[in-house]
């Protein structure tokens, strides 16, 4: 009882005493027998001290990525190791976990056979260090709360046999210190919630992989060093292409400024350092075509999906600018497009753990904004979009892209243009609109027998614009098409419309005035012998 009395008043006046307060807690946590958690710490330090003997995974000297992985080559000078009684003539390297395709050469040496097992790796990678950072970070406020727990345990053990006396003396203690050790509690509490929530945001490293045993045929002299080169597949790497749209209206015809950025990972627990790394477009789709179909003359013949052939694959799947001034692009990285799959081999070396952003181009596209309209009773905006006549040598990847007017961001979307043509949408304009008001909507028969039928839809269309400029207005609406010789269609439009043949598309070019308004009046009539049961639907 005398001892216990003594330890509170200890515990009891280190708030009193600044300087003293982390002796005092150590020197509880030690006293409430928590040895346990000492131990994990003792623990973890020997770990670290031993991480060295893990074997470690070798910097690429090149990395070709794709954006469905990556292909990387090592040079490494190794001492061949001796294995029990036999002579120095075994290397080993390490791979990370989900290589394969592994090639191996050591200039000047036979290679008699090689094996793998797996293996803990040390990791060194911004994102390993992230993660000790954090975990001791945990570990550390995890042994200040368990202080602070034993400590208010300690207050809240009821003494036997005290005197009046001895209470009230332990009753001005707790008051004084009980409530600052409970803020205390809680603040520790929040902390290690927090520093959980950051590891959990860190990308899970499996800290595995695979130890490669290489045997030599021949033996070498002790502590000779061999050049040995390796390349390997691993899926754990890649890049995507992201752009950034801004569309510039009030600047002459317009402009669109673009940028061209590569989304680039690698998480493989290392840093590469010195690493030349190249980015790579790659097909999509199956690797071979299908087999040929056979052609039955007395059965209907059933299409067939192609395959698409690889060349245009790799055009329809990446587009490379090659307008605007190199410079631009050798600053951040080389083009190639000579090969089927174009690529950029990035000026800056070297790849650090985790994701990054590096700009490959920027330029400026003088391409005017254009307002196009598909209009019905329930949709009556009006789209912004610009068109860009690409080279037709220019390769651009496919990729998300960010759009905005001004600054103003308007979206995001998947960016691929189709082969020499760019056409990029920057949402509805607010300022312009179309009003859609039906006209006429009826039915008809014709003949004494009624052997016709006709059907009749009429429109107006009101285009406004709140610009203080006047601007022209694509309207677009769609082409009746007949499926039947007896069936015939007929219109009468003011203006009167113009078609695209291909797209079946019936569209008018609207000059619309400035605060002003303009009207488009559309007409559709169909007859059909009435033995056709027709039953048109208008989109």
């Amino acid at each position: 009882m005398k001892r216990l009395c003594q330890t509170a008043r200890i515990a009891g006046n280190y708030a009193k005493i600044r300087p003293l307060r982390p002796i005092v807690m150590a020197c509880a946590f030690v006293w409430l027998g928590l040895a346990p958690c000492a131990q994990a710490l003792a623990a973890a330090t020997e770990l670290e001290q031993t991480a060295g003997a893990s074997p470690r995974l070798a910097s690429p000297a090149t990395a070709l990525l794709s954006p469905q992985g990556g292909r990387l080559e090592v040079e490494e000078r190794l001492v061949p190791q001796e294995k029990g009684a036999s002579a120095a003539r075994t290397l080993f390297i390490a791979l990370p976990q989900g290589a394969s395709n592994l090639q191996l050469d050591v200039p000047g040496q036979t290679i008699a056979c090689w094996s793998t097992r797996p293996a803990e790796l040390a990791e060194s990678g911004v994102l390993a260090r992230a993660r000790q950072e954090l975990a001791d970070e945990r570990m550390n406020l995890q042994a200040r709360l368990a202080a602070v727990k034993a400590t208010l345990a300690l207050w809240r053990a009821q003494p036997e046999n005290a005197n009046v006396e001895e209470l009230a003396r332990r009753g001005k203690l707790i008051a004084g210190n009980v409530p600052e050790l409970a803020l205390e509690q809680e603040k520790l509490q929040a902390k290690i919630k927090l520093v959980e929530k950051r590891i959990k945001l860190l990308p899970a490293s499996s800290g595995v992989g695979e130890l490669v045993e290489i045997t030599l045929q021949k033996p070498v002299q002790p502590g000779e060093k061999l050049l040995v080169r390796y390349s390997y597949s691993w899926p754990h790497c890649g890049w995507n292409a992201v752009y950034d749209f801004n569309a510039r209206p009030g600047e002459g015809s317009g402009v669109i400024d673009v940028s061209l950025m590569a989304d680039v990972w690698q998480y493989s627990g290392i840093d590469w350092r010195d690493t030349k790394v190249t980015l790579a477009t790659r097909g999509s789709g199956p690797r071979e075509p299908a087999p040929l179909q056979e052609w039955l003359v007395d059965s209907p013949a059933v299409p067939q999906p192609r395959a698409m052939p690889l060349a245009l694959n790799a055009v329809r799947g990446a587009k490379m600018m090659s307008e605007g001034p190199e410079d631009a692009l050798a600053a951040s990285a080389t083009a190639n497009t000579d090969s089927v799959y174009a690529s950029w081999t990035l000026a800056q070396t070297g790849l650090i753990e985790g994701r990054s952003r590096l700009k490959i181009k920027t330029d400026a596209w003088k391409a005017p904004l254009q307002w196009l309209a598909r209009p019905s009773k329930n949709d009556g905006r009006v789209w912004l979009l610009a068109q860009y006549e690409l080279d037709g040598n220019a390769v651009w990847p496919e990729g998300m892209a960010e759009y905005s007017v001004d600054g103003q961001g308007v979206g995001s979307g998947l960016f691929s243009p189709d082969p020499g043509m760019a056409t990029l949408y920057f949402g509805a304009d607010p300022r312009v609109n179309v009003q859609t008001f039906d006209v006429a909507r009826k039915k008809g028969e014709s003949g004494l027998i009624r052997t016709s039928t006709s059907w009749t839809w009429a429109w107006t269309y009101t285009v406004s614009n709140r610009h203080a400029r006047a601007i022209k207005v694509r309207l677009e609406r769609p082409e009746p098409i007949a499926v039947n010789d007896a069936v015939s269609i007929s219109y009468k439009d003011e203006p009167p419309a113009q078609k695209n043949q291909e797209e079946h598309m019936l569209f008018w070019n609207v000059e619309v005035p400035a605060h002003g308004k303009a009207n488009v009046k559309h007409s559709v009539t169909i007859n059909s012998p009435q033995k056709l049961q027709l039953s048109p639907d208008v989109p």
